[in-house]
């Protein structure tokens, strides 16, 4: 069974791919070559890391969670769970979203975090993951 290492001195030693350096070994001579090496790096990560795109569009369902006044009044807060299926099943993603009360629209960005959306916010009844979350451990 995979057991996961969060030890840095367990780790073997490695080296980085040089980036210049082509899949078939020739080097990147300069910008006219980079458009090449640069589609092979993304295929290397499409492949190793994130996967792939999908090639159709995905049907997402979004259901409100919760919808609270925040921030002592001045923002309303909503947690809302986008479904990628048509069933109420994983894979899902939770979005905790403040916005300004008085606002109709205004600038936003997103941020991924891997512990939960309880734990980026101070207000206790956020929704807590049920999701692996590695532990913290003391303090």
């Amino acid at each position: 069974m995979f057991e996961a290492n969060f030890d840095e001195a367990k780790v073997p030693e490695y080296t980085l791919p040089d980036l210049l350096i082509r899949e078939d070994g020739s080097m990147v001579d300069g910008a006219p070559d980079w458009p090449a090496r640069r589609a092979e790096i993304l295929a290397l990560f499409e492949t190793l890391v994130y996967g792939l795109t999908p090639s159709k569009e995905i049907g997402v369902r979004a259901e409100l969670l919760s919808e609270v006044e925040a921030l002592e009044g001045k923002a309303k807060r909503k947690e809302v769970r986008l479904y990628f299926t048509a069933k109420d099943e994983r894979p899902y993603l939770d979005l905790l979203i403040y916005s300004p009360k008085a606002a109709k629209s205004s600038p936003a960005f997103v941020g991924l975090n891997f512990q939960g959306n309880h734990s980026v916010t101070v207000d206790g009844d956020v929704i807590l993951s049920d999701g692996w979350m590695r532990e913290k451990g003391a303090g």
